[in-house]
């Protein structure tokens, strides 16, 4: 199973979104990763056929998805971010209504949200509204309707977003499970929620995808760059104007260190080297 994404652009008048990205993607996790305006959220519209390119194409197979058409659609799956819910449904009635859409016989929907149920941890709670639900509720519901049908592709979007780490740990590892046999791309801005789970990381910059590796080669090339240095109150304004600035935090002795990244070692200070980490990658590839 390949899902291929050849030559892709978009252009909203004078601003391109997405400039000729090409794309080859097989089962397995993928964070893609970027800055507001980056192009995240065009790629995965064109992607999910809410949005038509300007060029290029999406090929499923070999296949191009607008050849395929409604056969497309049936492969995928797509979590948008909350304000998808339908607060006066309840769970039951408002994973019908998904599978309704995208064309399930009653007999095999009723089969399916009991199941899609189960494995998010909510068939004891489908009959309740979901305006009633939590903040991790609505993202497990989320997380249910787009895999009904069984599809192939699974696309979310910032799905543990605003939840605190407990949910967005049973989240994290809920998405693992349902990615062993799929395509799975995950767009967020938690870079931690896929450091350890995902594949590769696609790396979308003014449009562009400038990076395409597994997480382990992408810290490699931050692995001499990322130091904590320890630096007196009054001197912190200097050190954020100087440096990328990961972390400020004080230590039991009362010690300021900051996480900074940057190509060449810092003098003067009291230092530290301690092993990097995908938020370290961010900063230095987005952070100006």
């Amino acid at each position: 199973m390949e899902l291929t994404i050849r030559e892709l652009t978009k252009r909203y008048g004078s601003k391109t979104a997405l400039d000729h990205v090409n794309l080859s993607l097989q089962e397995g996790i993928y964070g893609l990763l970027g800055p507001n305006g980056a192009g995240k959220s065009t790629l995965m519209k064109i992607i999910t056929d809410n949005l038509r390119a300007d060029s290029g194409e999406v090929l499923m197979d070999g296949v191009p998805a607008l050849k395929m058409g409604a056969d497309f659609r049936r492969l995928l799956g797509y979590m948008p971010q909350q304000q998808g819910i339908y607060e006066n449904f309840t769970a039951r009635r408002f994973l019908y209504y998904i599978a309704a859409l995208k064309g399930m016989e009653k007999r095999r929907a009723a089969k399916e949200v009991e199941e899609v149920a189960a494995l998010v941890n909510l068939s004891g709670e489908l009959d309740k509204k979901l305006g009633s639900y939590s903040g991790g509720m609505k993202q497990r519901i989320l997380i249910a309707q787009a895999v009904l049908g069984s599809p192939k592709v699974l696309i979310f979007d910032e799905p543990t977003a605003g939840l605190d780490p407990k949910e967005r740990i049973r989240i994290r590892n809920l998405i693992s499970e349902i990615a062993l046999d799929r395509i799975v791309i995950i767009a967020t801005h938690v870079v931690s929620d896929i450091e350890f789970i995902a594949r590769e990381i696609l790396l979308l910059k003014e449009g562009k995808l400038i990076a395409k590796e597994r997480p382990s080669a992408l810290l490699k090339t931050v692995e001499n760059q990322v130091f904590e240095i320890a630096v007196e109150e009054e001197a912190l304004p200097e050190v954020q104007k100087r440096y990328r600035v990961g972390n400020i935090c004080r230590d039991e002795e009362d010690t300021i260190w900051v996480r900074v990244i940057t190509e060449k070692e810092p003098d003067g200070f009291r230092m530290r080297k301690p092993s990097p980490t995908l938020e370290d990658v961010y900063l230095h590839v987005f952070e100006e």
